[in-house]
């Protein structure tokens, strides 16, 4: 059997508001993670499964946000012990994160170049050779002449390669796990599909595990070994990729799969989901 690189559980996320109870965003949620495992985490927008991503190496202000699990172990070691300066050295080397929206993810003025060396020097300081490092990643993430690359900045280049770029600053760490949240956004379908291909091959090749977060079923049958479904801070029903996706039990599932676009099948709207029906199930 695989060993765990995650296991979490029951963890909480509250924020503090200045005139009004704390919002609780995610209400005692478990997952784990074997080495080499892919997960999606689905939901709609304010479901909880961004900020719950983010609070596994804590990379949330506290305050206002609070953490708390019951257990929340990252390759061995709890995250919630550890000091910030520990945590550095979780992020980015064990768990690296592809943010949605790179064109204001990546930093405007700076090069390419400069935005990888960056991430090397802080997490590969054995690396000798930084710009054939960083030509490596970019060649291995699909940009065509990534030498010509090195000396552009972010707005030289399309949302596809931007994207890329992203994912190339996340792996040339060589992180264990690489978590990435809602990656194909702002993009067209075609560049969609070439991203998740992109990833799936690459987990495989590294042997990294891999947590997709979208709000699209869609999107996620060639990337994800497995499914979990948040709703409203709450994970409503998880499993196998194929068993969701062609058998779901919960209606807020049903639904998203519902408005997943299909060829030959047109649709005047899309179906509405019943909140009074899902909130009186939570």
């Amino acid at each position: 059997m695989s060993a765990s690189l995650l296991d979490l559980q029951t963890l909480r996320v509250q924020f503090q508001r200045r005139d009004a109870p704390p919002f609780e965003a995610v209400k005692g949620i478990s997952l784990r993670l074997v080495e080499g495992e892919s997960l999606a985490v689905v939901g709609e927008s304010g479901s909880g499964k961004s900020v719950a991503a983010l609070s596994l190496t804590r990379l949330l202000p506290e305050p206002p946000a609070s953490i708390t699990a019951d257990r929340m172990v990252i390759d061995g070691h709890s995250v919630l012990s550890m000091s910030e300066k520990e945590l550095r050295k979780v992020r980015g080397k064990v768990v690296s994160y592809v943010f949605q929206e790179p064109g204001t993810s990546l930093n405007p003025v700076l090069t390419v170049r400069t935005q990888l060396a960056e991430s090397l020097k802080l997490h590969r300081p054995d690396v000798t050779d930084i710009d054939r490092e960083i030509i490596f990643w970019l060649d291995r993430v699909g940009i065509v002449d990534p030498a010509k690359r090195l000396r552009a900045y972010p707005h030289e280049l399309s949302g596809g390669m931007q994207q890329r770029v992203m994912i190339a600053m996340a792996l040339c760490t060589r992180p264990k796990l690489l978590i990435a949240d809602e990656p194909t956004t702002a993009l067209d379908v075609t560049i969609q599909k070439q991203i998740m291909e992109l990833l799936a091959g690459l987990r495989k090749e590294l042997g990294m595990s891999l947590i997709i977060i979208t709000h699209n079923l869609g999107i996620i049958r060639e990337v994800a070994d497995r499914v979990a479904v948040m709703f409203r801070g709450n994970i409503v029903e998880e499993g196998d990729v194929e068993t969701i996706l062609s058998a779901p039990q919960h209606p807020y599932t049903k639904a998203l799969i519902d408005c997943i676009p299909r060829l030959g099948v047109k649709v005047d709207r899309l179906k509405s989901i019943d909140y009074a029906q899902l909130d009186a199930l939570a």
